[in-house]
């Protein structure tokens, strides 16, 4: 299928300036060659430049560019983002449903039309796997966890296995806890590769809808994660924490147990947050504290 400058702009509901070009292929701006799509966060003179090397390219820009550029361009609010939605409507192909014949399913498990499961992954019985989501290889879904609809779950995830709970008795001996609980991953969740969430011991681990994991994160027992939150790689969130809606996790930070954070909340990289924070804030450093307060 031949996509053009036109059905881009239609799909963004933004007029197209210049001509209609074909185009082939998204690209950054230092890469950009003939029939490429690239975008242009902010208003640089450098930028314009750039673009004034080539014609046949369309550019996603913002208003201050009108009448600036001698390439076709298209003017919207957000760059990046319109380029985000394009590129995964015009350039990304459909992941074609299969179940590979490596995959190892228990009894009792749900799946949902349209599901994708990776080589030499194992799902455990009673799981429920909704409809349209891909789960790449080696994962492991341990029994009775529950994934939404439209979710990613990429290679190496471990989902649903016990946590880290132990209780010493007076002979010094270790008692292992037993784990009831279960893991529920909400809608439209990713998670990373190497990531692992541990199932709840009485009540359940709970991801919201939306949230984005990143790759090698490790999220504890009892931790309850919000909507459309982002954590990055190499956080580790211990048991019972609570995290609001749309907070921003930064690499590397680490949470306490039984920590609560409310929404909006921006974690700088390598945070260890001891202590709870209310709505809209920004927090960073050993022990995390209080930099700023957001305004919305």
């Amino acid at each position: 299928m031949i996509t053009k400058a036109s059905d881009i702009a239609v799909f963004l509901e933004s007029p197209l300036y210049g001509s209609d070009i074909v185009i082939k292929v998204p690209a950054s701006l230092k890469s950009a060659s003939m029939n490429c799509l690239v975008f242009a966060n902010s208003f640089s003179d450098a930028t314009i430049l750039e673009l004034s090397k080539h014609k046949d390219v369309c550019a996603l820009v913002v208003e201050e560019y009108h009448k600036k550029l001698s390439c076709s361009y298209i003017i919207v609010n957000n760059p990046r983002l319109a380029f985000a939605k394009v590129a995964k409507k015009f350039f990304v192909s459909p992941v074609k449903q299969k179940i590979a014949p490596t995959a190892i399913i228990g009894e009792k498990v749900t799946i949902g039309k349209g599901v994708t499961i990776g080589e030499f992954t194992v799902i455990g019985e009673n799981t429920v796997i909704g409809k349209n989501s891909v789960i790449h290889n080696h994962v492991v879904i341990s029994a009775g966890t529950q994934i939404g609809d439209s979710c990613l779950i990429k290679s190496h995830a471990i989902i649903g296995e016990d946590g880290f709970g132990f209780e010493f008795d007076p002979t010094l001996h270790q008692v292992r806890i037993p784990h009831f609980g279960k893991v529920l991953i909400e809608n439209d969740v990713e998670i990373g590769s190497s990531t692992v969430i541990a199932r709840g011991t009485l009540d359940d681990t709970i991801i919201g809808k939306n949230t984005k994991i990143d790759d090698l994160v490790f999220i504890a027992h009892n931790v309850q994660i919000g909507r459309s939150n982002l954590i990055i790689s190499k956080a580790q969130i211990s048991g019972g924490v609570i995290i609001g809606n749309q907070c921003w996790i930064g690499p590397n930070v680490t949470i306490r147990d039984k920590v609560t954070l409310g929404n909006k909340c921006f974690v700088g990289m390598g945070a260890v947050v001891t202590k709870s924070f209310e709505d809209n804030v920004i927090i960073a450093g050993n022990p995390a504290r209080l930099f700023d307060q957001k305004t919305k």
